[in-house]
C-alpha cells in the first residue's frame, strides 16, 4: 500500500512552501512520534487511538518527507467530516 495518494503528492510537490493540514497514520502509539514531528516544523493537533495516528499542521515539503519515516504508514488530508 502506497504511503500517500499520488493526488495529494502532486499537490504539496507543487507549493512546497504552502501550509497543509494532514492526518498522519502510525505504527503503534503516536505519542512516541511527536518529537520527530517537531522537529520537522509540524504543529500537532489530535492523537489518534483507535487508528494510531496524529493530525498535523506543517510545510507540504515537510508532509513530503514523511514518506521517508519508517514509522509513517499512511499520509492523509485532514478535511472537514459532513454528515448527509
Amino acid at each position: 500500500m502506497e504511503k500517500m495518494a499520488p493526488a495529494l503528492h502532486q499537490k504539496l510537490g507543487a507549493s512546497p512552501d504552502s501550509i497543509v493540514a494532514l492526518i498522519v497514520r502510525t505504527d503503534g502509539d503516536p505519542a512516541r512520534y511527536l518529537p520527530r514531528l517537531a522537529e520537522l516544523g509540524f504543529a500537532v493537533g489530535h492523537q489518534f487511538r483507535l487508528l494510531p495516528g496524529v493530525s498535523v499542521r506543517g510545510r507540504a515539503r515537510a508532509a513530503l518527507s514523511l514518506l521517508d519515516e519508517a514509522w509513517v504508514l499512511r499520509v492523509e488530508e485532514d478535511q472537514p467530516v459532513t454528515t448527509m
